[in-house]
């Protein structure tokens, strides 16, 4: 037995090293019991730069990166894409490519806000199972011919009460609107972003939005965070988070 146990070869470092450094990158890759999101944590900016917050949770929260749109957004790490809200962007292009002939009669004619035709979300996020009454998303609308400001509604106040009572909650829609705050950030190379923190309720549904406003190259971008009033308490302060990581930038498409 002694002759048989030297006779076997001792472990190669080499191999120990590299099996070790193997199973520490699968551990890491899948993120494993959390160790990926957890070390990022640390890193915050690093992980930002890197954009490795889109496949990791960082913070409690995952990034949704768009260069051929020109945007990136942080949303909740327990959020998935919003089937929901997938859903009404298909039926959208349906009616409006539809195989059938048009029916007669007037079409309706999509919502504007700011005077920008309001298309479906290009993203769109919610938690597992819900019914699309909470999620973030953003929807980008092309401007006119001739360009659009959104300055030339004024500052972040009265933008978000002309809002309110215009598009959102106009009288006699059965709708009424509560504002709590609205306000402008501006990113280091100027870039404005407005800010309105708002209620809307009707006989059904009570919610607490907070959204985002900012115009670039002729697009207006449009962030929405929204969740049942009952609920604002538990995503107060992700939902601000959410808004305040809004960026746009020149898209590639």
């Amino acid at each position: 037995m002694y002759a048989d146990s030297q006779a076997i070869a001792p472990p190669s470092p080499r191999r120990v090293f590299l099996g070790t450094l193997a199973t520490a990158g699968l551990a890491l890759g899948g993120n494993f019991l959390g160790i990926t999101g957890k070390l990022l944590n640390g890193v915050p900016d690093v992980a930002e730069s890197l954009r490795l917050d889109l496949i990791y949770p960082v913070g409690g929260f995952k990034r949704a990166y768009n260069p051929e749109k020109g945007y990136e957004f942080v949303y909740p790490a327990d959020y998935l894409g919003d089937a929901t809200m997938v859903a009404r962007a298909a039926n959208q292009r349906e009616a409006m490519n539809p195989l059938d002939p048009p029916a007669l009669g007037d079409v309706p004619k999509p919502p504007k806000i700011f005077g920008q035709t309001v298309q479906e979300p290009q993203s769109a996020f919610g938690p597992m199972g819900g019914t699309g009454e909470e999620n973030v998303s953003v929807i980008v609308s092309r401007s006119p011919p001739g360009g659009f400001k959104l300055d030339r509604f004024g500052d972040a106040q009265n933008q978000a009460e002309w809002l309110l009572a215009n598009i959102l909650a106009p009288p006699g829609s059965g709708k009424t609107s509560e504002l709590f705050d609205a306000y402008t950030r501006t990113s280091g190379g100027g870039q404005k972003y407005f800010t309105f923190e708002y209620t809307i309720k009707t006989d059904a549904w009570y919610r607490h939005n907070v959204a985002v406003f900012t115009e670039k190259g002729g697009r207006l971008y449009t962030l929405v965070a929204q969740v049942p009033e009952v609920d604002w308490g538990r995503r107060r302060d992700e939902f601000r988070r959410v808004a305040d990581s809004l960026k746009v930038f020149v898209p590639t498409g």
